[in-house]
């Protein structure tokens, strides 16, 4: 669902306070401590080290607000030292965060209902979007629609997003996954804009500035939640739960930290990006796509009241309800078994 473009690293390598999703880095792999840690008298007990995975094995602008986060002192000011571990793959985020190898992660929500299928310690913490910007799309110019789909190839990363949502699509098309031939691919937008895909499955704050940026135009799409899947939250924030249990204040100061960095990078998107650009500098990718990335990305952040990271029962419900329509679940469990706004930050 995210790019690849650049080495994969290994969960054991770290890169301090920085969290990376996607994209790719392999710099910056001595821990880092705050800038503004050393000096910030506005704590003065030790911060609270925290180790923090990401669902992605590669860096990109969704490490934004941990960036912000970082440079602009809110961690320390919160009383907490963040350092990034990365996964091997996609599919071993939870797995990470289930075995206390990060206290908090970034993962989907799907990944997310399946970890309380398999009884997995792991509990959401907070949105970090707000609602479900996957889709299918083609290369400009090129029309898709429902009636498009029958015998093309379409790439998936293999991740739990996408086999959650593709079949949503196809059974709107009336198609089954025999239908179309899906190729697992590491990063989609060389392909597709190459041809040797004809349809990319991703989310629209990677593939609408990709595509822009090496084409300068914008790609052609259909959304999945216009065609039968939930319009529900596509990440959040997670946390393992004996480890919340012993370190409340210090979930916590981590929320109010990425509250405050979320909104400042929101009003300071070239900026923010800048940041992020300073901290990996061999991201692979523009700035216009970096600010054009986050700009999209931050779209996804609020909900209707305004309010960052804060989770509904009714989210929960939906997506549960779906995944159990597609056979994914057998039963949905009740919403407090996947989420709590305990820790949200308290104005």
């Amino acid at each position: 669902m995210k790019p690849a473009r650049l080495l994969v690293l290994a969960l054991a390598l770290s890169v301090g306070i920085i969290a990376a999703a996607c994209g790719g880095s392999d710099t910056n792999t001595t821990p880092a401590t705050s800038s503004a840690a050393a000096t910030s008298t506005a704590t003065p007990a030790e911060p609270v080290n925290i180790t923090l995975s990401y669902d992605w094995p590669t860096v990109d602008f969704m490490a934004v607000p941990i960036v912000v986060a970082d440079e602009k002192g809110y961690f320390a000011a919160n009383g907490v030292n963040v350092e990034m571990i990365f996964p091997p793959d996609p599919a071993s985020a939870t797995k990470i965060l289930a075995t206390g190898d990060s206290n908090l992660g970034l993962i989907t929500t799907s990944d997310m209902a399946f970890a309380v299928k398999s009884n997995l310690p792991v509990i959401s913490i907070g949105n970090y979007t707000t609602g479900n910007n996957w889709g299918l799309f083609t290369k400009p110019g090129v029309t898709i629609g429902l009636d498009t789909l029958k015998g093309k190839k379409i790439s998936t990363y293999g991740d739990s997003w996408t086999n959650a949502m593709l079949p949503f699509v196809l059974k709107a098309a009336g198609l089954t996954d025999k239908d179309v031939e899906q190729v697992v691919v590491d990063w989609d937008l060389p392909l597709l804009l190459n041809g040797k895909i004809d349809i990319a499955t991703n989310t629209t704050n990677f593939l609408i500035p990709g595509v822009k940026d090496e084409t300068g135009k914008n790609p052609e799409w259909i959304l999945a939640r216009d065609n039968g899947a939930p319009n529900t939250p596509v990440w959040v924030y997670a946390g393992n739960k004996d480890w919340l249990a012993k370190n409340p204040a210090a979930a916590k100061g981590f929320l109010a930290a990425i509250a405050q960095a979320t909104e400042w990078a929101g009003a300071n998107p070239d900026e923010a990006a800048t940041l992020y650009e300073k901290a990996y500098s061999d991201n692979g990718y523009s700035h216009e796509y970096n600010v054009i990335g986050w700009k999209e990305t931050f779209i996804f952040m609020k909900n209707n009241d305004g309010s960052l990271l804060t989770q509904s029962d009714e989210q929960w419900t939906q997506l549960g309800d779906a995944l159990k329509s597609i056979g994914q679940l057998d039963t949905v469990a009740e919403p407090s078994a996947y989420y709590t706004n305990e820790y949200l930050p308290t104005k």
